[in-house]
């Protein structure tokens, strides 16, 4: 299928989106202090997907900013340092500063014309709201990394929609068993890996835009 032939995209929040690393390195940053030496980012960052994939059965009982909290109190321990719920509830509430890349907004703003976006992802409620809007999309289009809409035949179904009509926007390191399409967001890439390892490998948002442009001249 070629970009112009699905009916919505099935966009990751965090990396795709919303700029997490960055985010969390920033918050980060007081423990780090505590710890000294000059800690490697990448590694840094390594052991907090780490920890967050341990602690992710738990989100049903945790919730986002619970999980980030127990996320934070973990890399103390793994760093031999002493944090306070305090600190680790504050790092949680840092990711409704996590800022969006800068060709998101304008990105969505042109393939909501051609798409319907759905964007998959974890925040508390209070500031899902605000998310959305800055995205640019209704809170239902906002689901939760805890479901899986593309093996919910009710959820498909009521939206009018199959796994075919839709691609998956995602980052390399979030790729799981595709049951759709899947076009690979690797920001961090300087050149994408030929052959590609899915159906599209494209840099950012914004030359995603401009592979659907291309595909529109044809």
């Amino acid at each position: 299928m070629g970009l112009t032939d699905y009916r919505a995209l099935l966009i990751d929040c965090d990396e795709v989106l919303v700029d997490r690393d960055s985010g969390v390195w920033t918050a980060l940053q007081p423990l780090l202090d505590s710890r000294g030496g000059r800690p490697d980012k990448e590694q840094v960052l390594g052991e907090f997907r780490e920890v967050v994939r341990e602690l992710y059965p738990r989100f049903a009982e945790l919730g986002f900013s619970g999980l980030l909290c127990f996320a934070h109190r973990q890399l103390a321990e793994r760093w031999s340092l002493k944090a306070s719920w305090e600190e680790g509830m504050s790092f949680a509430r840092s990711a409704a500063n996590w800022s969006l890349f800068e060709d998101a907004p304008g990105a969505m703003l042109y393939l909501r014309k051609f798409y319907r976006l759905l964007v998959v992802g974890d925040r508390d409620a209070e500031d899902r709201a605000v998310l959305c809007e800055h995205l640019g999309i209704v809170a239902d289009d906002f689901i939760s990394l805890a479901s899986d809409p593309l093996r919910d035949e009710d959820w498909l179904s009521a939206n009018e929609l199959k796994p075919a009509h839709i691609l998956r926007v995602t980052r390399p390191a979030a790729r799981g068993q595709a049951l759709t399409d899947v076009c690979l967001i690797g920001r961090e890439r300087v050149k994408q890996p030929a052959p590609c390892a899915a159906d599209y490998c494209i840099n950012s948002m914004a030359d995603l835009v401009a592979q659907h442009q291309v595909y529109l001249r044809r």
